[in-house]
């Protein structure tokens, strides 16, 4: 070993030392009995196909597990049942310390790490896990810190503390995953491919690093694509899938013996792990019936590692018997909130990352609000000084309209664009219970709030003077408000539209969405000129009550007499203007009003279709 990884060792080593006994005694027995999981085949039709059959086995404190299989075996269909990630359309029983597992409970004791790391990019290693101790210890600042130091120490990133995440090797990124969720030390880690994308050098660290949580009293359970040699030998309990079935369990040095006892020999100096996966390809025939009825579909102990497992002094698991001593967490956990923060501390340290990340991410804040001063300059250039002669009324016309709709589609687009982006993230940490997610929503509204307000109101000004609309203060503020008010329309209707669709089918089906309100807006179309039958599509259009609103700060409220510049002006008079756009009776509080109305209502239904779609995992 390098000096490095010698170093390494003695730090993980010298943090064992000095773990409590409390820490060791929080182990968990998991034992699964005829787990099977089925899927429809198509959206159309209700035939299902069976990924799971009939599934047993038990994951053991101490251990590191590791579910293998080819691709498509059923490995992290398995990994997500156990996890409870997947919960729907799966029958059979799964047991923590022989009582049948509570979801909710569960969930208070594991961690589940997904293959990718979905972590924030903009934040340093230090204030990502500042984040996680947050949401997730209830000690103090100097507790949580010291935690924070001492796991940093462990994995080997103490030196990158400072560092933003995105720029981390994609090792460093794993061992921050972890880190992540060490900070409340759960007893049952999941991690689906811990070693994809990485150097053997790096797998090999990542291995001995979940080795040695394993040894630490955890229940570790991964999945491993095609290990080498030297991580094949690290496991200590082996768990093979194939077709929906457990073709073997036991430790990787009986699995040659099993196989030898099948009359499936495997050739001197060839990789065990790449002759089972060739056996369950069909390279050497038909054999995995006969694997799964030699290992009674992952019932038999037979092959499993004879070592005796020592914890909290006693002999939890001897040779091939299960543990019989149940955890205390039966009385710790339930009295264990199911969030160690409040919603209101929740919402507080989330509004303050995400304010973090908007003053780091260049891209999305700076560009949103310098495109906003862009286009207000060159709308001001060409409507130059125009809002206050009646030659130019209809010119105009044209440019409030712009405006609305220019305020409504961008706060559509990037948050239909963004949002999406986040998702990853957010089923990572709500499915690990970080937060709510009504606080995380909320969080995400708040921070956005600033600067949508920011980008509007740099807007508003520069179009407001450059074409020389009326300098009354009241005006300007009525205008400027209901700009405001359709931006986070807007923005609500990009946030149902990120929540329910893929970023690749909200592009192209985004602005299909917003294409009806924007015909019926009476822009285009009078609502006198268009047929009764027609009338109720009008007053659908968010952008209608926002058009009418701008047009009513600027030409009503019994506006003067227009300057003419030409030998005739037919909209000299404002009234005549609103009148002719069947705009004179309008109350520009009840279209503000309506607005509200709908921004609260549309954040709701972005709210529900978040809510199913994290519920549903998808």
């Amino acid at each position: 070993m390098s000096s490095a990884e010698l170093e390494f060792a003695d730090k993980r080593r010298d943090l064992q030392t000095r773990r409590s006994r409390t820490d060791i005694d929080r182990s968990l027995y998991l034992l699964f009995e005829d787990i099977s999981y089925t899927v429809r085949r198509g959206i159309l039709t209700k035939e299902r196909r069976e990924l799971l059959r009939d599934l047993n086995g038990d994951f053991r404190p101490g251990e590191l597990t590791a579910i293998m299989g080819l691709s498509g075996a059923g490995k992290s269909t398995l990994m997500d049942v156990l996890a409870g990630f997947t919960i729907t359309s799966v029958t059979g029983r799964i047991l923590v310390n022989e009582r049948e597992r509570n979801m909710s409970e569960f969930r208070k004791l594991s961690a589940y790490i997904m293959q990718d790391d979905n972590l924030q990019p903009l934040l340093t290693v230090q204030e990502a896990m500042f984040v996680a101790a947050d949401l997730k210890l209830r000690s103090n600042r100097c507790q949580k810190s010291q935690r924070i130091d001492e796991i940093l120490t462990v994995m080997g990133l103490d030196v990158s503390r400072y560092t933003l995440t995105g720029k981390l090797s994609g090792g460093q990124r794993k061992r921050l995953a972890i880190a992540l969720e060490l900070i409340n030390n759960p007893p049952v880690m999941f991690l689906d491919e811990p070693t994809s994308g990485l150097d053997s050098a790096t797998s090999k660290q990542c291995l001995a690093l979940l080795k040695q949580l394993a040894q630490e009293g955890r229940t570790i359970i991964c999945t491993i694509h095609q290990p080498s040699g030297t991580l094949f030998n690290m496991i200590d309990h082996l768990y093979v899938v194939a077709d929906g079935n457990c073709v073997y369990t036991g430790s990787t040095h009986n699995l040659v013996p099993y196989l030898t006892s099948l009359g499936l020999h495997c050739p001197t100096h060839y990789s065990p792990i790449d002759f089972l996966m060739e056996i369950c390809n069909g390279d050497y025939g038909s054999h995995i019936s006969k694997l799964v009825e030699s290992i009674e579909n992952g019932k038999s102990n037979v092959w499993r590692s004879t070592r005796t497992l020592y914890l909290n002094e006693e002999i939890i698991i001897p040779q091939q018997i299960a543990p019989i001593r149940l955890y205390s967490f039966e009385t710790e956990f339930k009295q264990t909130p199911h969030y160690a923060a409040s919603s209101w501390k929740q919402l507080c340290i989330l509004v303050k990352r995400n304010a973090v990340k908007l003053i780091r991410d260049r891209v999305l804040t700076f560009s949103r609000i310098s495109m906003h001063f862009a286009i207000a300059l060159l709308a001001g250039a060409l409507y130059f000084q125009i809002g206050q002669d009646a030659a130019y009324v209809l010119d105009n016309f044209n440019l409030l309209f712009f405006s609305v709709m220019f305020l409504m589609y961008n706060a559509f687009s990037a948050t239909m664009i963004t949002f999406p982006s986040e998702l990853p993230i957010l089923m990572r940490e709500h499915f690990n219970r970080w937060y709510k997610l009504r606080s995380y929503y909320l969080a995400n509204k708040v921070a956005d709030f600033l600067v949508q307000f920011t980008a509007t109101f740099i807007y508003t000004i520069i179009v407001y003077y450059m074409s020389d609309q009326l300098p009354e203060s009241r005006r300007l503020g009525l205008y400027m408000l209901m700009c405001f008010a359709i931006s986070l329309v807007g923005q609500a209707v990009g946030l149902i539209v990120g929540s329910g669709l893929k970023v690749q089918n909200s592009v192209i089906f985004g602005p299909f969405a917003i294409m009806p309100f924007l015909v019926f807006s009476g822009f285009f179309v009078h609502l006198k000129d268009a047929h009764p039958y027609l009338h109720w599509l009008f007053h659908m259009s968010f952008l209608r009550y926002a058009f009418e609103g701008v047009i009513i700060a600027i030409y009503g409220y019994d506006r003067a007499k227009l300057k003419c510049s030409a030998d005739y002006c037919h909209f000299a008079i404002p009234e005549k203007l609103l009148t002719e756009l069947d705009m004179k009776h309008v109350d520009y509080w009840f279209n503000m009003t309506i607005l509200i109305l709908l921004c609260i209502v549309l954040d709701i239904v972005a709210y529900i279709i978040l809510n199913i779609r994290v519920k549903k995992r998808i």
